[in-house]
């Protein structure tokens, strides 16, 4: 039986592959998708949501919700990564059918309707769960896992050379939820660093006939483009990582491991690990994957292939 996921996104390409690959899976089940501001502007991410909505077309639409963006003035996006529309410009249209309601009713709903079976995949700030956190402490308890992709625990930061994306965006939202008596899975920049994706692998999703593999020929070219440094030639794939988590936990390599989210202005989203430190419930933390067989997995999920490791 399919797990029924909610998954809460800033809506970059790396958030879409993610999304693709969990709509392709029979083994999830997508009933929702929230939209919160990071890579883009929350109203982007929002759009975002409905444009792949409506190019990958799913049978059974999720539910979409729009949520939050954070506070603090000049935050860094990540337009130099996936361009001014997180999609690299791609002609996508919004879906027509699909109505956006507040992110509370969804999670509160969600959670009634599924209780303890339901997943929340975190793929962006973490600025959603924390306030829906804050409006009911006992809500977020209730659900069987929330998968967080964020943090780099023992590697150096994408934002500051000690912090990553997605915390460094809403530090107090990260330490906070990292904090909930709920199993969490913190795919941090540690493991996400080992996937990354080229133009070969984009020529196998244009090949493979399907909508998924055509939608994801639009959108990945331009962050491979415009990749720098290390990554020229290159894509990580950061978010898929943490669907891929759910559906082939068996090549991950995970310990548990109580963390320490910093807030201040010097050290803002720094993720130390707490090494011998009592926690009652740590997070487990993947710090290895086996990358071949994941980039395998990955491209037959999406291009509907059938050979699966």
């Amino acid at each position: 039986m399919a797990r029924p996921i909610l998954i809460d996104t800033d809506m970059g390409v790396d958030d879409a592959v993610a999304i693709a690959l969990a709509l392709a899976s029979k083994d999830l089940d997508v009933v929702g998708i929230a939209s919160v501001g990071g890579n883009v502007s929350l109203d982007q991410a929002t759009i975002n949501v409905q444009r792949l909505l409506g190019a990958l077309a799913p049978d059974d639409k999720p539910r979409v919700a729009r949520g939050y963006d954070q506070a603090d003035a000049d935050l860094p996006d990540a337009s130099h990564v996936f361009g001014p529309d997180g999609f690299g410009g791609a002609a996508m249209a919004p879906a027509e059918d699909v109505t956006v309601e507040p992110v509370e009713t969804l999670y509160e709903e969600l959670v009634k309707r599924y209780a303890d079976d339901l997943i929340i995949v975190a793929i962006g700030p973490l600025t959603n769960l924390a306030a829906v956190h804050r409006r009911n402490p006992k809500l977020l308890s209730a659900v069987s896992r929330i998968v967080v992709m964020g943090g780099a625990v023992w590697c150096k930061g994408n934002v500051t050379s000690t912090a990553e994306f997605n915390f460094y965006r809403d530090p107090a939202a990260a330490s906070e939820i990292l904090q909930l008596e709920v199993p969490i899975t913190l795919v941090p920049l540690d493991v996400t660093r080992q996937v990354a994706i080229d133009e070969s692998h984009v020529a196998h999703l244009a090949a493979s006939g399907t909508r998924t593999g055509e939608v994801l020929g639009q959108l990945l070219p331009y962050p491979i483009e415009h990749a720098t440094g290390a990554e020229t030639g290159r894509f990580l794939v950061h978010d898929a990582l943490a669907v891929g988590a759910l559906l082939w936990p068996e090549l991950f390599m995970q310990t548990a491991l109580a963390v320490d989210v910093r807030t201040t202005d010097k050290d803002r989203g720094r993720c130390l690990p707490l090494v011998g430190q009592h926690a009652e419930r740590p997070p487990s933390i993947l710090i290895s994957v086996r990358t071949v067989d994941f980039l395998d997995n990955l491209l037959e999920t999406l291009c509907l292939e059938h050979f699966v490791v």
